[in-house]
């Protein structure tokens, strides 16, 4: 990784695990996804790929703007802006939000949705812990892993999604 500094792990799934980091001779924090290749299917890096390239050609303020990508040998390495905190969290935490507070958070979303499917892009995974809280409060939505493009056939995480969805 000639690009990163790995500072720290903030979070780990099926799908591999997050790293915050820092790019090399400059202060700019990242995330670093790092997914194993290992245990994978064709298929299923195809997939990843095509979520790679969606990603890619999508610029919104509230949508989580991926910087880099690379492979190595074992894994595939994805670079997006990082963003303090996450829906989830502060919901498990605090258990509640203000009404306002609400309100700001479901425009961005409905903006970032809008977006979306001007596009012909479906999200489809739509839950607080795939909407992360940048800085001033700014809503990011992130892991397109199981979005549906234009001329895709299923969901590129692999799984079948309820035809209600689409």
């Amino acid at each position: 990784m000639e690009k990163y500094h790995v500072l720290e792990m903030i979070g780990e799934g099926s799908f591999g695990r997050v790293y915050k980091g820092r790019r090399k001779h400059s202060a700019q924090v990242v995330a670093l996804k790092f997914i194993p290749k290992v245990r994978r299917s064709e298929k299923e890096l195809k997939n990843l790929q095509r979520e790679i390239e969606i990603m890619r050609g999508l610029h919104h303020p509230n949508i989580i703007q991926m910087l880099d990508s690379f492979e190595t040998d074992k894994e595939v390495v994805v670079v997006t802006d990082y963003a303090e905190g996450e829906l989830f969290q502060i919901l498990e935490d605090d258990g509640s939000l203000p009404e306002d507070q609400v309100q700001t958070i479901a425009a961005q979303l409905v903006s970032a949705l809008y977006y979306l499917h001007s596009h012909r892009i479906l999200h489809r995974d739509m839950k607080p812990q795939n909407i992360l809280l940048g800085k001033d409060g700014i809503v990011k939505l992130c892991d397109f892993g199981w979005v549906l493009g234009a001329g895709l056939r299923g969901t590129l995480g692999g799984s079948q999604a309820i035809s209600w969805m689409l």
